[in-house]
């Protein structure tokens, strides 16, 4: 894949196809996985390439990806290299959705244990709460105030935080199945 300066170019990746050339079909594929083109993975440079982009397009809008190949590998064998795009992005998606259901599990498993220490916690402090109270006693009831708290820092993150980013690889992906992929000869 070629770098360049987009910005003194004016490239908005908002806009348009995603656009990929390669110099044959096979360099779109992860050069060691064996398989047959339509189940083979993308290579990990052209899937972020790829991925990079479609997160710029606006949500709504179908995406769609422009394949330029120089040797003309591609025809004949549209239906099976598009296959293998679309699959290679079905597993992303499949792969986000898991890591999703993981995350979710992990929240509701923290939010337990947090509530739970939040009750064993403010139990304790209630019991020993006396009119008489040293400075040492009132230090350990307000460490056993803020304890419960810290506790419940991790299920908060998960719940505020860490699970919308996943769900929008997820959207990503799911609108990266559903491209129209198209093929042009584009010699260099």
């Amino acid at each position: 894949m070629e770098t360049r300066d987009w910005a003194i170019r004016g490239f908005d990746p908002s806009k348009g196809p995603i656009q990929v050339r390669v110099d044959t079909v096979e360099d779109l594929f992860n050069p060691i996985d064996p398989h047959p083109l339509h189940l083979r993975d993308l290579d990990v440079e052209i899937a972020g390439w790829i991925t990079d982009w479609a997160q710029e397009q606006p949500g709504r809008v179908p995406v769609s990806i422009a394949v330029r190949v120089a040797d003309a590998s591609f025809e004949g064998r549209e239906s099976a290299v598009s296959d293998g795009i679309h699959n290679h992005f079905a597993y992303r998606r499949w792969d986000a959705s898991r890591r999703l259901s993981r995350l979710w599990r992990e929240g509701r498993i923290s939010l337990v244990i947090g509530l739970a220490v939040m009750a064993v916690f403010t139990t304790i402090s209630r019991l020993i709460e006396s009119p008489s109270n040293t400075a040492f006693v009132d230090l350990v009831q307000e460490g056993l105030a803020v304890a419960p708290w810290v506790a419940m820092w991790r299920p908060m993150e998960i719940f505020l935080y860490l699970w919308w980013p996943i769900r929008a690889e997820r959207r990503t992906f799911d609108r990266l199945v559903e491209s129209h992929v198209t093929y042009t000869h584009s010699p260099r």
